[in-house]
């Protein structure tokens, strides 16, 4: 299934929509991700995408929003360009 990408916000943006107090990133197995702890002493998680390893703050990512409202922190700046109709 291919995913499109709803919406590019700031790791700041992202945060306040969660309520997260802190957040920070981990390294694990299968890549890093970040982790967020919310009110209540809640965590709350979100992948790294495979290109944007090894940063050293949240605050260095953008959090893409996907169309099934699945998320993840990239690196990457994405840009819309010019859109076709076919048939």
């Amino acid at each position: 299934m291919l995913l499109s990408i709803k919406e590019q916000i700031t790791m700041s943006e992202y945060a306040a929509s969660i309520n997260a107090i802190s957040g920070k990133i981990v390294a694990g197995p299968k890549g890093d991700f970040i982790v967020f702890t919310l009110p209540e002493g809640k965590e709350s998680f979100l992948p790294v995408g495979g290109k944007s390893q090894g940063m050293d703050s949240p605050l260095d990512l953008e959090v893409l929003l996907f169309d099934n409202g699945s998320a993840v922190a990239t690196a990457n700046q994405y840009v819309s360009k010019d859109e076709v109709t076919f048939g």
